[in-house]
């Protein structure tokens, strides 16, 4: 039998709705009983001669028994879709808000497709788990157990072999226990790390076609999903053969209880009628038996799956609000400080960033520069409290972030990364996800800021035209000018740009460079990039080399001296005579 603490615990998720179902299930057997009695009353009227009267009124209580018995089996079903239903949303909902609680820093282990695998269909097999199997689970447990003593009132042989024959149902099913328990968590890690490869292959199919990789790629897919199909097979392999040996034990245990009633009835130990009573109250006593083996599979399959959303709901998050002040609230001028700021990634032999101290007056524009793996993005996803800094103090508006509930800062913040994910719906819903009670003055003033409608007016349906998933229907540089239309709508006190305008072509650079340019003394902006021509006009510079701050200041105070932001610049310049000649 398969259940555990947390099992258990997902029962209280669906409240009443469980025990509605067991108690509907219970009441039904009992149903069946009555209508056993009821039956076994005719038959013995039927071998009477003075016993007319009596078959009227036994048959009437049956009719009434077997329509009281479908009536509580459809309450049963009902109340059972109920609370697994409920257990679904519950718990689905729990899972995300957990999710997106770990943050953006979080590194999934089977990847996302791994992920969606334990939501989706992880989820669905814990529900079927608590609406049907415990349930049933209960009344297995109840019922025979009741039916015996009433055998054992009639008859106690009858009731012994009735008795070994249900005992031997779990004992079976707990010397396969371990075996089965082990198939279901191969088939289920099978099925995680299928679903994954499966998502990363969609996700990146154009690159592997690109790389000349799909066929590859194709291999190791069906390697996987022979190694599902294998652990899929041995899972249902086992369930069938401990289904064999219960199956039996039902079967013999029935026949041989009849058998016995009908020697014993034979001897004139016990009445004909009781002998069709034993039959039925046999039956009774290994319906539930039979009816729990329809749901072995949610059983085994349900508890391998809690082990992955176990997991997942155990994953304690990068940053929680444990140190914020729920009543703090990023201020409309927000100057920007680090303090000897330090941190390294899990696993990495050098921080990456150390001791970085910088100040940027509210309202200022920041260019932060450096070669690739110098810090640059880390700083930002500090400030943004993807990360919490190891060391030091990342401060906003003068208090530590972390003060700020992690809703807060994000409403107070925006980002514009190198790497633009798109939700599905149409350009301009995508937009105005940013301030869905913005006006329609504001969000045209974002989107012609951004220069969407360049390009959005050349699409069927204009700024309805469909994104795709991911935004897959657009090219990056459209992608690009979507989110930064989407930053400028949110007109948060903070800006920060990660490799912005990377996708964009020269002359949309500096049409989008002097957009965000009007935003000087609006808003806090960190301009971070390598392409020079995007950060010229910035306030300050902050030049990271190998984590460290190598240069900060002005960028014309930083050009007269022999640093590496005037070297910086010469190369520039000397790019730009390459590009002229």
């Amino acid at each position: 039998m398969f259940v555990d603490p947390y099992l258990l615990s997902l029962a209280r998720l669906a409240g009443l709705r469980v025990l509605l179902t067991i108690a509907a299930g219970v009441a039904a057997a009992g149903a069946s009983v009555v209508a056993a009695f009821a039956l076994a009353a005719v038959v013995q009227g039927f071998l009477t001669t003075n016993g007319a009267a009596a078959p009227v009124a036994a048959l009437a209580i049956a009719a009434l028994a077997v329509m009281a018995r479908g009536a509580l089996l459809w309450l049963r079903d009902v109340s059972a879709v109920a609370a697994a239903n409920r257990v679904k949303s519950t718990l689905r909902a729990r899972l995300l808000r957990h999710a997106l609680e770990l943050g953006p820093a979080h590194r999934w282990r089977r990847g996302q497709g791994g992920v969606q695998a334990t939501l989706v269909d992880g989820v669905e097999h814990l529900q079927a788990w608590v609406g049907h199997y415990l349930p049933q689970l209960v009344t297995t447990l109840l019922v025979p157990a009741a039916l015996v003593v009433v055998l054992a009132t009639k008859d106690l042989g009858v009731a012994a072999v009735v008795a070994v024959g249900i005992a031997v149902v779990p004992t079976a099913q707990r010397l396969w226990s371990r075996l089965l328990g082990d198939r279901a968590d191969s088939h289920w890690g099978a099925y995680e790390g299928y679903a994954a490869r499966l998502a990363d292959t969609l996700r990146g199919i154009t690159t592997l076609v690109a790389l000349g990789a799909a066929n590859r790629q194709a291999v190791e897919l069906r390697t996987d999903a022979e190694e599902l199909r294998r652990a899929t097979s041995a899972s249902l392999s086992a369930s069938l053969a401990v289904s064999v040996v219960t199956t039996a034990a039902m079967g013999l245990g029935t026949a041989g209880a009849t058998l016995l009633a009908a020697w014993h009835a034979a001897g004139g130990t016990l009445a004909p009628g009781d002998v069709l009573l034993v039959l039925f109250l046999a039956v009774e006593c290994f319906r539930p038996l039979q009816e729990l083996q329809t749901y072995w599979h949610e059983g085994f399959y349900g508890q391998a799956a809690s082990r992955g959303i176990v997991a997942l709901l155990d994953t304690p998050a990068t940053v929680t609000d444990e140190h914020a002040d729920a009543s703090l609230r990023v201020p409309a001028e927000a100057a920007i400080e680090f303090r000897d700021v330090g941190y390294r990634y899990p696993g990495a032999t050098t921080a990456a960033v150390s001791g970085v101290s910088f100040r940027v007056p509210a309202g200022a524009t920041l260019a932060i520069v450096g070669p690739s793996g110098s810090g640059k993005s880390t700083l930002a996803r500090l400030l943004l409290r993807d990360l919490d800094a190891e060391s030091g103090q990342v401060l906003l508006g003068g208090r530590d972030v972390r003060q700020y509930p992690l809703a807060e800062l994000r409403r107070g913040t925006a980002l514009v990364a190198q790497q633009i994910v798109l939700l599905a719906g149409s350009i301009r819903d995508n937009i105005a996800a940013a301030a869905p009670d913005a006006t329609e003055a504001r969000v045209v003033e974002a989107i012609a800021a951004a220069r969407v409608d360049e390009f959005a007016t050349a699409l069927p349906g204009g700024m309805g035209a469909p994104v795709g998933e991911r935004g897959n229907l657009l090219s990056g540089g459209q992608r690009q000018r979507i989110a930064l239309a989407r930053a400028l709508l949110a007109d948060t006190p903070v800006l920060v740009l990660d490799e912005a305008t990377s996708a964009l072509d020269a002359e949309n650079e500096a049409i989008i460079t002097e957009s965000l340019a009007k935003l000087r003394g609006r808003r806090t902006v960190l301009v971070i990039a390598h392409r020079l021509s995007t950060v010229l006009d910035a306030d300050l510079v902050l030049v990271l080399q190998d984590g460290r701050v190598a240069e900060f200041g002005p960028p014309g105070d930083l050009a007269v001296a022999d640093g590496p932001w005037s070297r910086l610049l010469a190369a520039h310049r000397r790019n730009l005579e390459g590009v002229g000649s």
